[in-house]
């Protein structure tokens, strides 16, 4: 999608400067994740819209550049800022594509944020067999992305779905590789000598991270690998719920790591002024 550059001290505030402020949900007893959307749309031209656009494609240019460097030399080049050097771990990566979550649920604009969202939603899955598992930053980030799909879909009250069919058929066949990459991701680093992502691996800061996600302060050992990965992306699955049949009818098998498209059938920004000049 094409961009339009659009500075930062002419945005009106755009570029996320602070922690977002967070919402609940009706559907859940966990805190939202996200922060609080605009009631309105961007108004298509407008340059609140190039804004948006301007600061999505230069921060997943970013993140993708420093995914590359994680595989040569410039991983660890010390004359290069921290922001432009390879992504040492999950964690990294995973902070750097929340602030584009939050961004595009922030515009309340679903012509900007069912492209960007599905897209982002296919990276995760390829960046997950990239890196060691950490479980704080995969379930944050998976949780971010099933709330604001299923907001899109309509759940909510008053809500209704603004997703076309062949975008649900993407979204679930996204869903449910999801799945499948959550748990192949930890056997392998359980088989490398790594744990399974919880307890002692995961340093304080993450640790908070999942009292975030998982909505309590603490939470028994047993069974707690098996009963997060069942809620990834659980709320998206069963809005879609059966009605799209197997997603195999519909698409290729390729679908979810982004391929063969045409098989298918079937922090805080300042968005909140409703006026455009």
């Amino acid at each position: 999608m094409a961009s339009t550059t659009t500075s930062s001290t002419s945005s009106g505030g755009f570029l996320p400067s602070s922690a977002p402020s967070t919402t609940t949900t009706a559907t859940s007893s966990t805190p939202s994740l996200l922060p609080q959307p605009r009631s309105h749309p961007l108004r298509p031209g407008s340059a609140k819209e190039a804004t948006v656009i301007n600061y999505i494609d230069t921060t997943l240019l970013r993140i993708a550049r420093r995914h590359a460097k994680k595989f040569s030399s410039a991983f660890a080049d010390p004359n290069l800022p921290e922001s432009e050097r390879g992504y040492e771990n999950f964690k990294e990566i995973g902070r750097d594509l929340e602030a584009v979550v939050d961004v595009l649920w922030v515009s309340g604009t679903p012509s900007l944020q069912i492209p960007y969202l599905i897209s982002l939603a296919v990276q995760v899955n390829s960046y997950l067999a990239e890196y060691p598992f950490s479980a704080a930053a995969t379930f944050r980030l998976l949780g971010k992305l099933d709330e604001v799909f299923a907001g899109l879909l309509g759940e909510g009250e008053g809500r209704g779905s603004v997703v076309s069919m062949t975008e649900k058929v993407r979204i679930k066949s996204i869903a449910e590789s999801g799945r499948v990459v959550v748990v192949e991701a930890r056997e392998r680093e359980r088989e490398n000598g790594g744990g399974d992502g919880f307890g002692e691996d995961e340093d304080e800061d993450e640790e908070d991270d999942m009292e975030d996600v998982l909505g309590i302060e603490e939470y028994p050992t047993a069974g707690k690998w098996e009963m997060e990965t069942a809620r990834v992306y659980e709320r998206t699955i069963q809005l879609l719920g059966d009605g799209l049949g197997e997603v195999g009818e519909f698409c290729d098998d390729d679908m979810a790591a982004g391929e063969n498209e045409t098989m298918c059938d079937g922090g805080n920004l300042d968005l909140e002024g409703e006026d455009e000049t």
